[in-house]
């Protein structure tokens, strides 16, 4: 190769697909650290009634429970209290940020029921 020879120019399509990789590997690199230097937030369960259907077996409450903390509650127990009818249930996770939902029976109409989580353990 002689010195005045010049080289081929690399095609604008690989340039810009370069750019675009490593735009998504400083993007991913960027998001994992972000996520690293936040805090752990501890689940904060809350449980609600959203639906009630009445049935020829008694009234059925469909209860959704909310976590707002950033880690998942696995084994969480709900319970809901209707004058002296009790109902539980065990949710297997609520994930961080997420909800789940669960059904309780009562004879009563349950408009009034109290719902409460009772606890959860770390998955």
């Amino acid at each position: 190769m002689n010195a005045n020879s010049t080289h081929p120019k690399r095609p604008v399509l690989q340039w810009s697909m370069a750019a675009l990789g490593g735009a998504v590997t400083v993007a991913a690199i960027s998001v994992m650290v972000w996520e690293g230097l936040q805090p752990s937030a501890p689940p904060m369960l809350r449980a609600r009634i959203v639906e009630i259907e009445a049935t020829a077996a008694g009234h059925v409450a469909m209860v959704q429970v909310t976590n707002d903390g950033n880690e998942t509650a696995a084994a969480v127990k709900i319970e809901a209290v209707l004058g002296d009818q009790t109902a539980t249930a065990t949710l297997d996770y609520v994930p961080g940020h997420g909800e789940a939902k669960a059904y309780f029976r009562f004879d009563a109409n349950p408009r009034t029921a109290v719902v409460r989580v009772q606890g959860w353990s770390a998955p």
